[in-house]
Parts: C-alpha cells; structure tokens; sequence
C-alpha cells in the first residue's frame, strides 16, 4: 500500500522483491522392507546406521534383504532415509474414552510388538491427584485497617502486611471497592487508586471475576514441585462454584517464616467467579491419571498429564520407555470435550484385543504395497526402493510391486524409483532380466532397473552373501547428488561395500543390456572393486531414457513449485509477472552456473516466458497464470567416440 503523504518531508516505503528460489533436497531414500523390531507401516526418519540398528535391529532376518539396503545406503554416502517396515502382521488394541457422558474414544493402546501374546496384556486407568483438596487450597489472606486509609496507603495490622504481594487485587469489605496493590512495604500497603476504609475494617483479596488468570495458591503437598508446573490442570472450588484451569507459568513467593505461596498464571481465564473470602476456603486439586501395564508383572505409569506442556504428559513418558509393552496414541480429531472431562475415564483391568500373527512365510504383494502408501504424505523422500520383494514367492510378484513403486512415483511426481533385478536371472532369454525389464516401462521415466545382485560381506561371520542393489545404489545417487548435484549422472561410481557381482559380462553383454535401459554393476579386470555402470530409466521416450535429466526436472519442478507459493493470490498483473520471471530466471541461472544446463550462456541454456499471449484476459478473469519455462539440460556423455587414423603428416602454407 502505498504511503499517505500529509506533511512536506521525506518518507520511507519498503518494498519486497520475490523470494528467491531454494532449491529442494533430492537425496533423502526411503526403503521398504521386513524388520526384527520398529513400528509396522510407519515411516520413521534414520539418519545414522546406528540409528538404523537400534529401531530396526541389529541383526537381518533370514530371507530378507532391508537391513543390508540400509547399510550400503550409509556406506555409500547417503545421509537421510525413511524405512517403512512392512508386515502381515497387526497390533492388539484397546480404546480409552473420555469422562465426558459421551464416553468418546480418546486414546488408543497399542501393543509394541504385532501378534497375539500367549499371556494377556492388561491395562488399567485410576484417577490421580499429584495435589489434594486436603493439602492445597487458595491463599485467602485477611488484614484489618489500623486506621483510615491515607494517601491510597492500606496500614494493616502487625505482621499482616506480610501476606500480600506487588499485584495483589485487594478489597476493603465494608465499602465493596477494589484497588492493585502495587508495593508492600512492612504492614502498608500501597495501591493503585483512592479506596475509602475505616480503622477496623477487614481487607482480602478481591473475588476472582470470570476471565481472571492468576490465583494465589498455598500446600503443604511434597509434591507441589514436580506438581505445579505448566501444563498442570488444576480444580479450584470454593464451595459455591469450580472451574478446572491449565498452568501457564508459576511464581514462588516467600512470605518469611517459612511460609511459601504459589502465584499461577493459567493458559485461560476463569469461566465463573470465585470468592476470596477466608471463611469459605476454597480447595484446589491436580488432575493427572495412572496407567498401569501388565503381562504378568506390571509397570504402573503414574501421574500423567494430558497437556503436552507438562513434564509427565502421557505420550512422551510411556512411549518414551524403551522397554514398554504398549505405544499411546492420541485420537484426531481429538473429541470437542473441555478438561478434566478429556481425560481417559478410570477402568479395571482390561485386556487387549485384536491383533494378528506375524508370519513371513505368507508375506503379499499387497503387504509391500500397503507399506508403500504410507510414503505418500512424506514430501521430501526422493528415492524410493522396496528390497525385499525383489523375490518371487508364491504370494510376492516382484513385478506387481515394482509396477505399483513405479505408478506411486508418476502420480505423486516428486521422487524417483530405484528397481532391483530379481536374483539368479540369465541375461536373455524367457528367465532373464530382459524378461523382467519389459514388465516395468515408465514412459516418463520414474524408474532405473539395476543388476545383478551385489555380493557383500555378511552380518556377522562367514562368507560373502548376495543382496539386491538398490540400497548401495541410492546411496551412490545420494553421494553423486551431494558432491556434484542432481545432474551429474549417477554411474561410473565405485559401490563401497560391495566385494563382487553375482554374474560378470563382457561389453557386448551389457551393451544388448543397456540399450533396454537395465543398468548394470560391472567388475573390470581381475579383481577391481564393482563399478555401476549404467545411468539409464526404463522409459523407452529418448527425451527421458536418462536418470539425472528426470531427477534434474523433478528437483526444479518442485523447487519452482514451491518458490513462488508465495505468489498464489497476489493480483495477476504486470508487476507480478515481473517479479517471477525475475525469481526463477535467478534461480536457473545458478542452476546453469552449477552445470546442470548447457549453454554457453543462460539465453542459450533456458528461457522463462510468462506473456499476454500465454495469460489472455480470459484465463485472468478464470484466476489462471500461466507461466512458461524450457531448459536445455546437460545430457551424460554416455558414449565417448575417439576418431583416430594414420596421419601422414605435411606442412602448412600460408600467404601474406
């Protein structure tokens, strides 16, 4: 908006040009596959094999392949990953429901480990008070003027100025009026406005009206350290009406002698009035709950909170224990019920229920591909690989897996599929790889199929063992992505890790291979380490046959995308168009800069168009803006041609 001139002088207006274009991560894996132990179809972020470990096992499981993906993603340089563990398995469950009348579900008890246990878990609730009515209660302090109230100054009895503080809302009973007291100084009390009291008149704090935030409170509790804290929900009662409040902040308050007061500001304010008078005490109480967890013994979780503030809100404290039985969820939406009827009602002993086995010997096709689903929602993984159903069993088709991991990276648009041959494949012919290949075309190319299987070291001792590519491959693309960027072709890489190939190939071999786009890890020579040779995708349009110009366009796709969400409703006119050919011209040019498009300069390597011809009124009026981009990206010298010949040699003449 433009500044409002009034008076000569000289005026400043600020303006904001487009924000620049951060360009989006584009190494982040994510794998999918069977583990020893982790949460079943839930994607969780590892950053370390450590980590990786420590969720999903020390050890792999017979058969499966996920924990050695992992760890030749990690020793190939990669750094993020999502690992989903797949399963036919399910959890037993119980539902805790609120104290409302409605009795809505509010927490779901989940067992950690899927199956049905041959002894029973057990879980109770009991209502819980950190702080009692019998040891907590308001601090209603009383005074008696000494004499006529002078120079809004309140002289009170002797030793009786002691228990009120800066802050304090006061009141002289006898005349009804209220005033702040704003310092404290022995038994005179200094406040905020003229108040008129009589000597022998009683002064108290003033009622809490409705909308109050902050009460005095005073305990003998042991337990008002751990127990008055943010996030605490305390019922305050004063015999006439209560109300249940949540802790912000608390303020200790010594009175000398050893008495304490508790100054508690609450996250909201009072929805009814409350007395102050001393000969209504008015008790106040803590709301917690306990949880108590048995299969055999028991492990009783007590004084939980259902703020997420507090130190003992139930979530972080039962799932946060390594060796717990259960995982708590919180149902969402959680119910529209006001505290304490939020939380879970009191319940005996009560079994969980549900759940199925876990049988490996009968994993599905639709198992994995369930598992797959749940990445759909996590936007920045890149890579995605499915390990373990690499394998043809009798209820797992490799191929219907990797078909589905090829049309989840088309739909979504924004990663990239990384395939693994099948084990033991002849190079042509019915059981080969060129047989596998023709089930798995992705006309734009979301996909790269790579063979043969790695032989590495095994997870303990004995000797090499074969595993799919894909994880040492994702880390290499991870590796490549961060050393050189995502349009350097990810090939002619040493594979750390690997210590050979389950079958080698002549040139001519992988040459009938790689023009069907099936990327090999070829060993050169006697005994030189694997080298991935190969950078091709499974589609058979030569625009997109090449995996770094798809990742290239998914990584400015996105980037763009999302560097100028900012644009979305601003007025479509001229300025604006400004403004974005400005911002991703900017973010191109560094992308030319970086190697990534061919030109020798940024005119010759990309052009942004956005233009009345594109943007007719028509498509304005329809809130269309149409912007038009062509980059001419750098293609992988896959082929280097050498033309040599026998040069007779001669001279060279020249005039002047």
């Amino acid at each position: 908006m433009a500044v409002q001139t009034s008076y000569p002088g000289v005026y400043i207006e600020e303006f904001a040009p487009g924000a620049p274009i951060q360009g989006v991560g584009t190494s982040t894996a994510a794998f999918i596959g069977i583990a020893a132990r982790g949460e079943l179809d839930t994607p969780t972020k590892v950053t370390s094999w450590d980590q990786f470990r420590q969720t999903f096992g020390d050890q792999p499981l017979p058969g499966f392949f996920l924990w050695y993906a992992a760890r030749g993603f990690f020793e190939n340089g990669g750094q993020v990953c999502y690992v989903v563990r797949a399963s036919n398995g399910d959890y037993q469950e119980l539902m805790l429901t609120d104290r409302s009348a409605a009795g809505n579900d509010v927490i779901r008890v989940r067992a950690r480990q899927p199956g049905i246990p041959a002894t029973a878990i057990d879980v109770t609730v009991a209502d819980h008070h950190e702080l009692t009515t019998a040891d907590t209660s308001l601090f209603q302090p009383q005074g008696t003027l000494a004499g006529a109230v002078a120079n809004r100054t309140l002289s009170l009895g002797a030793g009786e100025g002691a228990s009120f503080r800066p802050g304090d809302e006061v009141t002289v009973v006898a005349g009804g009026q209220r005033a702040t007291v704003v310092r404290v100084t022995g038994d005179d009390l200094r406040v905020d406005r003229d108040i008129a009291g009589a000597a022998g008149a009683t002064v108290q704090l003033a009622d809490a009206a409705p909308g109050a935030r902050t009460l005095r409170l005073s305990s003998t509790s042991p337990n008002v350290a751990t127990a008055l804290v943010p996030g605490a929900l305390l019922t305050v009662d004063d015999g006439t009406n209560a109300d249940s409040l949540t802790v912000e902040s608390v303020q200790t308050e010594f009175l000398g002698g050893g008495a304490v007061t508790y100054r508690v500001t609450f996250r909201e304010g009072l929805h009814i009035p409350l007395s102050m008078d001393p000969a209504t005490p008015a008790s106040v109480q803590s709301e917690e709950f306990d949880l108590t967890v048995a299969q055999g013994a028991g492990t009783t979780y007590a004084a939980l909170a259902m703020d997420a503030a507090h130190p003992r809100f139930f979530l972080r404290v039962v799932n946060g224990d390594p060796n717990a039985l259960v995982r708590l969820e919180l149902v969402e939406p959680p119910p529209p019920v006001m505290p304490p009827e939020n939380l879970p009602l009191a319940m005996a002993a009560t079994a969980l229920a549900g759940g199925a086995a876990e049988d490996l010997a009968t994993m599905a096709s639709q198992d994995y591909i369930d598992a797959l689903d749940t990445l759909a929602p996590i936007d920045d993984v890149n890579l995605v690989a499915i390990p373990d159903a690499s394998v043809a069993t009798a209820t797992v088709d490799p191929v219907a897996v990797q078909q589905a991991l090829i049309t989840h990276c088309e739909l979504l648009a924004d990663r990239f599929a990384v395939l693994d041959a099948q084990p033991a494949l002849d190079l042509f012919g019915a059981t080969s790889i060129e047989a596998q290949r023709t089930g798995l075309d992705s006309m734009r190319g979301y996909g790269a199929l790579y063979f043969p299987w790695l032989r590495v070291r095994p997870a303990g001792r004995g000797i090499p063992m074969l595993v799919p590519p894909s994880g040492h491959v994702c880390g290499i693309i991870a590796r490549s992505d961060l050393t050189r960027g995502v349009h350097k072709a990810p090939a002619n890489e040493i594979v750390n890790g690997a210590l050979g190939v389950e079958q080698s190939m002549s040139d001519v071999e992988q040459g009938q291979l790689n023009l069907q786009g099936i990327n090999v890890v070829r060993v050169f020579g006697g005994g030189a380490r694997p080298t991935l040779w190969g950078a091709r995708t499974t589609s058979r349009d030569t625009s997109w046959q090449y995996v770094n110009i798809r990742r290239l366009f998914l990584f400015l796709e996105e980037s763009i995308a999302e560097g100028i969400r900012w644009a979305v409703f601003e007025p479509n006119n001229l300025a604006l168009w400004q403004k974005l050919r400005r911002t991703i011209t900017d973010f191109l040019t560094r992308a030319w800069r970086d190697g990534a498009l061919f030109g020798e300069t940024p005119e010759d390597a990309f052009y942004v168009r956005i233009d009345e011809i594109l943007n007719p009124f028509s498509e304005q009026a329809l809130g269309r803006l149409h912007i038009e981009v062509g980059v001419r990206p750098s293609y992988p010298a896959e082929f280097i041609v050498v033309r040599i010949g026998i040069w007779a040699g001669g001279s060279e003449v020249t005039e002047t």
